[in-house]
């Protein structure tokens, strides 16, 4: 699965934790929106690397490297 598709199913999953959250018990909430932000933070990563790899591509066609600290996707 491309790192992309995997990221989207992080950012799923993490929807799903929200609605859990926002049906639950005040313990199962906090559980659940713990869940939710590690899910978020693992898209993040996801997104990341992709970056990264799409940079690491084109630095056989580019003269200077984009940079890697830019992301089209804000999940925070």
């Amino acid at each position: 699965m491309e790192m992309q598709q995997v990221a989207l199913e992080c950012e799923r999953r993490a929807a799903e934790f929200r609605e859990l959250a926002e049906r639950g018990s005040p313990s199962d909430r906090t559980f659940c929106l713990e869940l939710e932000q590690h899910w978020l933070h693992l898209a993040c990563v996801f997104y990341q690397a992709n970056v990264a790899l799409q940079a690491l591509g084109d630095l056989s066609t580019e003269e200077e490297p984009r940079d890697l600290n830019s992301s089209s996707h804000s999940i925070h």
